[in-house]
């Protein structure tokens, strides 16, 4: 399930490139970052983060 946040980046980076008062290019922070931020995505690389770190520390303690 998409929540709020997600379904607004989404419609965001899939907005048309606007033009400015000078005609420079403006696009929506999702599309100028080339991608969208996601909460399941912190949370998997977090989660991978711990466990490489408690896999490091069963290493050292097994071998000690």
């Amino acid at each position: 399930m998409e929540d709020q946040t997600e379904r607004r980046e989404e419609a965001a980076f899939r907005v048309a490139d606007q033009r400015g008062a000078e005609g420079e290019v403006v696009k929506p922070a999702p599309k100028a970052r080339q991608g969208l931020t996601s909460g399941r995505i912190v949370t998997i690389l977090a989660v991978g983060l711990v466990l490489v770190i408690i896999g490091f520390a069963a290493s050292y303690m097994t071998s000690v």
